[in-house]
């Protein structure tokens, strides 16, 4: 069930499946996976998903009915949760609520807690997505990458969005100390127009006779239907999730787990037509909401949870739990996951079998910092709410004492001066008033020792959030060295390395897992994707056809992994120059490949884009025989040189074509004179070799080596030469893995 923010429902309109009144709409995975078996068994009656809530006789309806409330007791239960997650969300959003003390002229709100949060997300973001196209690595049972099955990955992650639904996910994970995103697959049918060139339609004309004008067209308006299928990826609110039991680990482990949905009428008349929801009227729904007024008659907190139409503003809703949970679908059955629907209690609007067939659950959550015995996680707002409360009290103060401060106090004798009143401050004022009796004082600036204690309690905010200065754009105080700023950039990259590998771990990997499910099971249509390739391979649009079980495949999300510090770039060259120098003799047998270190160092240093150009694999090179390429100029196309072609064969060959046909365009002698160019540029670089220029580092001989090659089995040292002014040494980089 596609939802939006905070549990929302995303709206479809009109029917949901295609062709009920030739309207296009939109399929979630349920009514895609009864599509699919009403397409293979050709009947369409099983076009909607078989349902369970119309039969109070089956056990599934029986457990169903048991179960709600124990969920509507979790949600109960974290009410307190709830509260304190709002509090923090105001304090994200800079809102004065009643935690103000102090009430002044000042209402300033300093976001002390917010750029905090803000500085963690950017930089654990930058981390998770460092390069463009290179977010997934996969092993299948061959040991090759697969190239195919990867790059569709990356297509539905730039596809569905997913970076921004993480940026808010890392947002919504410190303020309420939870992830969650939900994963579904949405189908939509989307009906575009566009004008057709059409041969005229000509009348009155004699069989056999000559058409003057064959290419005479006239322009018609058509309109068609165009398929998009992809997952659904969105973030939820913390607070919209129960578990049951609220002490396991994983969600996959819970007796049941809910959601909370709010879904606009049309949303809801869209699953009645898939045959999710059953037994509803959508408009009286809407008119007047389950059981009547009950909501009206219980406190409004103790029924907050409660399932059922909701107003807010002018934007009514229905609030319905969805339940994933296993139930026995027949007697003497075993426990199948589902998926229950409650629109109130005692009122279930539908019962049907998990669509997904990998039986995992839609919603994806897991606490920031892992807490033993709960589910859920604290916010990393709550250790520091009171110090940002007393930060906004303590600063508005001293922001009425600046008022005060800034203006000087005159003191004056009104029985002296009579004329006190004209003593109002105006520009060329004149005072009407004795000068002896009239004293200026200076109210005391208390607002310097307030700004002093708000920047104490800011300090104390940034560590306790593992935010340090360097982070929030401020240089430390104090004299500074090279060695102190790369020692406290490699501190603050530690604690968000950390963080983004939890995420990877906890998030993105089953994410990913997820996406692939998903497009084996649901996927009917083939898709056109940018494969990258491995490095020295060229990038190319492949079309992908739909996939099958029967591989397995581990995906893993390769975030932090690209995120090489420039100590272990250098210490793999080490080991390198170490490797090429041991003597076959010395192997036992075995044989050494450099490239894969090579590949691996080229792409981390200058990403998938540019790897391909610079470290080419000349396994790609494929020439075309000379006999083709005059066919193909004598077509008038452009046929370019390819350096593994002979070139002499193709002189020889292209001289004798121009010869026949006396190349009256010029384009075989412009191909000839290119594949003389290079085979002139060949012969240049094979005499250089022979020539020789020394080996790397080999002494003596009058060979003193190739300079800027080290010395074999040399390690990286010192760099001697003069830098420049403020120049960081190598070894005090921030790099995103540590120092060794």
């Amino acid at each position: 069930m596609a939802i939006g923010k905070k549990g929302e429902t995303s709206g479809a309109k009109k029917k949901g499946k295609k062709g009920d009144d030739d309207t296009p709409g939109t399929l979630n995975a349920a009514g895609v996976a009864a599509q699919k078996k009403a397409e293979a068994s050709g009947d369409e009656d099983d076009a909607k998903v078989e349902n369970w809530a119309d039969k109070p006789e089956s056990p599934a309806y029986e457990a169903a009915d048991k179960l709600y409330a124990k969920i509507q007791k979790c949600y109960d239960n974290q009410q307190t949760r709830s509260d304190n997650i709002e509090e923090a969300w105001n304090i994200y959003n800079a809102q004065p609520d009643e935690n103000a003390t102090y009430q002044g002229n000042s209402q300033c709100y300093i976001p002390a807690v917010r750029d905090s949060i803000n500085a963690r997300v950017k930089r654990t973001l930058a981390q998770l997505f460092p390069i463009n196209f290179k977010h997934v690595d996969a092993v299948g049972p061959t040991g090759e990458s697969p190239q195919e099955v990867t790059s569709l990955i990356e297509h539905y992650i730039r596809k569905s969005g997913l970076k921004n639904h993480v940026r808010a996910d890392l947002i919504a994970g410190d303020v309420a100390g939870q992830w969650g995103l939900y994963v579904d697959w949405k189908k939509t049918y989307r009906r575009v127009t566009e004008i057709v060139d059409k041969p005229k339609i000509k009348e009155n004309v004699e069989l056999g006779a000559e058409i003057e004008d064959e290419d005479d067209t006239e322009q018609e308006i058509e309109t068609k239907d165009i398929i998009e299928e992809g997952p659904d990826i969105v973030p939820f609110a913390a607070e919209d999730l129960a578990v049951y039991p609220p002490t396991c680990d994983c969600i996959e482990d819970s007796i049941a787990s809910a959601i909370k949905l709010r879904m606009s009428k049309d949303k809801v008349q869209q699953l009645v037509d898939e045959g999710v929801f059953i037994d509803i009227d959508v408009d009286d729904l809407f008119e007047s909401g389950p059981d009547g007024a009950r909501d009206q008659k219980v406190p409004a907190k103790k029924r907050s949870a409660d399932a059922g139409v909701k107003t807010q503003g002018s934007y009514k809703y229905c609030l319905v739990y969805e339940v994933a949970t296993n139930l026995k679908f027949e007697e003497d059955g075993k426990k199948e996951p589902a998926l229950v629907y409650y629109y109130g209690e005692n009122m279930i609007a539908g019962i049907i079998k998990s669509p997904w067939w990998s039986g995992r659950r839609p919603t994806i959550s897991a606490p920031v910092e892992n807490i033993t015995g709960s589910f859920f996680g604290i916010s990393k707002v709550e250790p520091v709410k009171f110090l940002q409360w007393n930060l906004n009290d303590y600063w508005n103060m001293g922001m009425d004492s600046a008022q005060y401060a800034l203006l000087p106090i005159v003191m004056t004798d009104p029985l002296k001066s009579p004329q006190y009143q004209s003593m109002v401050m105006g520009l060329a004022a004149i005072w009407l008033t004795d000068p002896k009796s009239t004293k200026f004082a200076q109210f005391p600036a208390l607002w310097k020792d307030s700004m002093q204690l708000c920047q104490g309690i800011k300090t104390q905010i940034w560590e306790s959030m593992d935010v340090n200065e360097a982070m929030m754009g401020k240089m430390p105080q104090g004299r500074k060295n090279n060695q102190m700023v790369g020692n406290l950039q490699q501190e603050q990259q530690i604690n968000i390395t950390d963080h983004a590998k939890r995420y990877e771990e906890m998030m993105l990997n089953p994410v990913v897992e997820r996406i692939f499910e998903l497009d084996q099971q649901f996927r009917t249509d083939a898709i056109t994707v940018v494969t990258m390739g491995d490095v020295g391979a060229k990038a190319m649009v492949h079309k992908v056809e739909p996939q099958q079980f029967g591989q397995t495949w581990f995906f893993r999300w390769s975030g932090t992994s690209y995120q090489m510090s420039q100590q272990r770039i250098q210490q793999m060259t080490a080991a390198m120059n170490v490797m090429r120098g041991i003597p076959p003799q010395l192997l036992n047998g075995r044989r050494m490949d450099l490239t894969p270190i090579l590949e691996f160092m080229v792409e981390q240093t200058f990403g998938p884009e540019l790897a391909p150009k610079i470290f080419i694999d000349e396994r790609n090179l494929f020439t075309v025989p000379p006999e083709e390429e005059d066919d193909m100029m004598h077509n008038g196309i452009q046929v370019e040189i390819h350096a593994g072609d002979n070139h002499q064969e193709h002189i020889s060959v292209h001289n004798k074509s121009a010869k026949l046909t006396g190349d009256p365009t010029g384009v075989l002698r412009g191909h000839i004179a290119a594949h003389v160019k290079m085979l002139q540029e060949q012969q240049q670089k094979m005499m250089g070799q022979q020539q020789g220029g020394g080996q790397p580092g080999v002494p003596g001989g009058g060979q003193p080596g190739v300079a800027g090659t080290p010395r074999i089995g040399a390690q990286p040292g010192q760099p001697r030469t003069q830098g420049p002014p403020g120049m960081v040494h190598q070894d005090s980089l921030a790099g995103a893995e540590g120092r060794g």
